[in-house]
């Protein structure tokens, strides 16, 4: 924390490349790793957030959910939660890899249906500045910030220039 926030590229669900960078804009910004749109605590997480999109607005943040699937999965997710934030894909794992949240441990039950790699379920805050402030990596499936604690840290990146660990998960 306290360090910039890697950029990268990612595919929208078009297909088309983006930037991190380009998406935020100056804004603050929630960046979250989830594991697909077929895992349960994701779809939770997801939906909570959409549920509470009006208190994301209100900060100005841009909330950005990137996995590994494919787009046309990030299509059929965005239809079923009707999120309203960008879902992106990293099928090549490059920006999973530049915030260090790929897994080591990918269950037997997915490797069966094809899954050999995953993001672990993480959430970044990142200031208008473009410096990480906040950070949760989920040390399981069902690990993952509470958005009440999403939204502090979203909060507190508008009073602080220094790092903040209010609310941090240690990786």
């Amino acid at each position: 924390m306290g360090q910039p926030a890697p950029d990268f590229l990612a595919r929208d669900l078009s297909g088309k490349e983006v930037r991190l960078s380009s998406l935020i804009a100056g804004r603050k910004a929630l960046l979250l790793f989830y594991r697909g749109g077929w895992c349960p605590y994701c779809n939770e997480q997801l939906a909570a957030i959409a549920r509470d999109s009006q208190k994301f607005e209100e900060l100005n943040v841009a909330v950005i959910a990137l996995s590994g699937e494919e787009t046309e999965k990030g299509k059929d997710l965005l239809q079923k939660l009707h999120l309203p934030f960008v879902l992106l894909s990293d099928t090549k794992f490059e920006a999973i890899d530049r915030y260090g949240v790929r897994s080591a441990d990918v269950p037997e039950m997915l490797r069966a249906r094809g899954i050999n790699q995953l993001p672990k379920p993480s959430a970044f805050v990142i200031d208008a500045t473009g410096i990480v402030r906040y950070k949760y990596v989920g040390k399981n499936a069902p690990d993952r910030p509470k958005n009440e604690d999403l939204l502090r840290a979203l909060g507190e990146a508008d009073k602080s220039t220094e790092p903040s660990g209010t609310g941090s998960t240690p990786v």
